[in-house]
């Protein structure tokens, strides 16, 4: 079994089916814009928010075991640095719409009618120009929002979360927890520890942090955790192909339409 520490580089088999941190934002990016042109059609002069930077874990692996940097362990403890979510400010809050913006963008009206509405002369498709951009984007059919990729993820983990291996070597890492003076069942518990919520962290705080890291490195914890979940999601893909590769070309063809609207939005 491979010696893996630093998981934020590392692929699981189901994440092929799944969209970037980057896609996600490409997506939204194109849809805000669909949804901008179909509100100009019923002479509504509607602005949507840009994206704003990406906060949080720097992949869908990034934290998915715990902490396993080491430098970002011994400079943030369990903290994310400036994509700590922790040390944005709000946002400021925008006014709701109301008449016929809440209409022309949803499909319903101020009081919850949603068939046979007219904007300016012009009748509002159903679900508004939400839904519209949305079905440009990935498609009409019930196929278009299969959330079986996702669902995957999640049970990838929790399932291998419980299996023998990664149960002992949860073990193996309490113990070498333990011989340094901390008392966790697991990874989880010790970056969910209420003490490290804050804004900063504290000197505590990365003291149990680099250890943490010091005792997935010397359990291998990770390269356990990671071999047994590649092991169950390829068992799962091989039995679930065809509707898997049905999501890729989806996936595929929802990136291409959102480059295309990108590209011609720039023009």
């Amino acid at each position: 079994m491979p010696r893996l520490l630093n998981s934020v580089n590392l692929n699981l088999p189901v994440e092929q089916y799944l969209f970037s941190t980057a896609e996600l934002k490409n997506l939204q990016v194109a849809q805000n814009s669909l949804v901008v042109d179909c509100m100009k059609g019923f002479d509504l002069n509607y602005k949507v928010s840009s994206p704003g930077p990406a906060l949080g874990p720097r992949s869908l692996m990034d934290r998915r075991y715990g902490l396993t940097d080491e430098k970002t362990a011994a400079a943030f403890g369990y903290h994310l640095g400036k994509l700590d979510p922790r040390k944005q400010k709000p946002p400021v809050n925008q006014s709701p719409p109301d008449g016929d913006t809440l209409a022309a963008l949803t499909g319903k009206s101020d009081n919850a009618r949603t068939s046979g509405l007219l904007i300016n002369g012009k009748s509002v498709p159903p679900g508004g120009c939400n839904r519209e951009a949305e079905q440009a984007i990935f498609g009409k059919d019930k196929a278009a929002n299969d959330e079986f990729p996702q669902d995957l993820n999640v049970k990838s983990f929790f399932a291998t979360k419980s299996s023998p291996p990664v149960r002992r070597a949860f073990q193996a890492w309490s113990n070498c927890m333990k011989n340094h003076g901390f008392s966790y069942t697991d990874p989880l518990a010790a970056i969910d520890d209420k003490r490290f919520q804050g804004t900063d962290p504290s000197s505590a705080e990365i003291k149990v942090a680099t250890t943490d890291v010091a005792c997935k490195k010397k359990t291998n914890l990770v390269g356990v955790w990671f071999s047994v979940e590649t092991r169950f999601e390829k068992a799962a893909i091989r039995k679930n192909a065809v509707r898997l590769n049905g999501d890729l070309a989806r996936n595929k063809r929802a990136l291409r339409v959102a480059s295309d609207v990108i590209r011609k939005a720039d023009d």
